[in-house]
């Protein structure tokens, strides 16, 4: 009777019955471990290539596996065309990069990680609930979350004119080493900041268009909301109260916003 096994299964069982066989003196050679091809974004900060490209190796070399690395641009969308060229091809890279929203777009495609990631979050504690969002789907991880292009993207404001204009004191919100006191730093009262600040000459800056930061702040407005274009079906689910909650959100913030130009 014959049984598909994944990739990982496939390994492992190799490995198993391969170490099972070797009776005599075995030298190990110098990839005895195998090969893997990665896909990595093409990062624009000078610098940044070079140093995952070390850590890659510094980890390759105690693995003994052999690694090769192909840096993909994002410029003319073509680490998105990657990854839709190898789902729709069924091979390709060994770890390929996704952002956002790109892992649940390929989940039935995916080997699931949950064994990678068990232990990762038993030593260092549970993962940010962001990556969480984007990195799993029905119960299972599709992915182990990275630094490298993380969308983590940390607040960024001028304190002290959120201290001058919005009386918003943001160190003590966020104190270091301590657990944050910003149960308060809801939806309306980022907008009446925005407003205060707008008021006071300094208004906020939030990006909206095409470009992924902005696609990812809008998505981080419309999940505060509950709000979903599109659901995990494939099935559009513009026309809800959530939408137009978020949407009449924007209405509101885009008046306090820098004009176009």
């Amino acid at each position: 009777m014959s049984r598909k096994l994944s990739r990982r299964q496939f390994v492992a069982a190799t490995a198993t019955t391969s170490a099972a066989l070797v009776a005599a003196p075995y030298v190990r050679g110098a990839y005895a471990a195998g090969k893997l091809s990665i896909g990595f974004w093409d990062h624009w900060v000078p610098g940044a290539n070079k140093t995952l490209t070390d850590l890659v190796n510094e980890w390759a070399e105690k693995a003994k596996v052999e690694v090769r690395i192909d840096y993909i641009t994002s410029q003319g969308n073509k680490l998105l065309v990657t990854v839709t060229a190898e789902a729709q091809a069924k091979t390709g890279h060994d770890i390929l990069a996704m952002a956002t929203w790109l892992p649940h777009a390929n989940a039935e495609l995916l080997e699931p990680v949950n064994d990678i990631m068990a232990p990762i979050i038993e030593q260092n504690g549970e993962v940010n609930d962001t990556v969480k969002y984007l990195g799993q789907a029905n119960g299972n991880w599709l992915g182990v979350p990275a630094c490298f292009g993380s969308q983590i993207k940390g607040p960024c404001s001028r304190i002290d004119l959120m201290k001058k204009y919005a009386n918003i004191d943001v160190q003590a919100m966020y104190p270091a080493g301590s657990p944050p006191q910003a149960d308060n730093w809801t939806m309306e009262t980022f907008l009446k900041a925005a407003e205060d600040c707008h008021k006071g000459g300094f208004p906020f800056g939030v990006g909206l268009g095409q470009t992924a930061d902005s696609v990812d702040t809008a998505g981080a407005v419309f999940q505060s909301f509950g709000a979903e274009l599109v659901d995990a079906k494939g099935d559009l689910t513009v026309k809800t109260d959530a939408v137009r909650h978020a949407l009449d959100f924007y209405k509101k913030l885009i008046a306090f916003l820098p004009p176009d130009g």
